[in-house]
């Protein structure tokens, strides 16, 4: 009787750790004043895409992102140039950002790599990608701490 219990209660929690097939999942959460928006990975996806081929800090090689840019979702959100976004990573790493950086740059918030989806062991499900090799002045370390991996949300400050 005990061991049925302890079978039946292992196998309803391993039942419990298997991944949700069929359900998207928001991966992105941005926030002003006046409300918020959660993003899946597929509504991103879906949202026009822009492509950079750039080398960073964080990669050996000249490597292709693509994902919507930083403009759009901003815009979508009625976020004003002016303000200062806080990014947020899963680790809960944060990095201020002002947000005329995506109207000055294509800043995209990648969610390919090569054409790949990007794990988490991989920086993914979202980067946050300058192009750093089209601009001269984004090869400093203020906008190598901008680059934001594992992205989870985005705030207006």
């Amino acid at each position: 009787m005990d061991i049925q219990r302890i079978m039946r209660a292992a196998l309803a929690s391993s039942l419990l750790m298997l991944p949700t097939f069929g359900f998207a999942q928001a991966i992105l959460t941005v926030t002003n004043s006046d409300n918020s928006a959660t993003y899946t990975l597929e509504e991103l996806l879906a949202m026009p895409q822009t492509t950079v081929v750039t080398k960073n800090d964080y990669v050996d090689d000249l490597t292709t992102f693509q994902g919507p840019s930083l403009r759009s979702v901003l815009n979508d959100m009625d976020i004003d140039r002016t303000a200062n976004l806080k990014m947020v990573a899963l680790n809960d790493f944060a990095s201020e950002v002002p947000a005329g950086d995506a109207f000055t740059y294509d800043v995209i918030l990648a969610v390919l790599r090569d054409g790949e989806v990007m794990s988490v062991r991989d920086k993914g499900p979202i980067w946050v990608i300058y192009p750093m090799d089209d601009y001269p002045e984004l090869q400093d370390d203020v906008f190598n701490g901008r680059l934001v991996w594992q992205l989870k949300s985005i705030a207006v400050k």
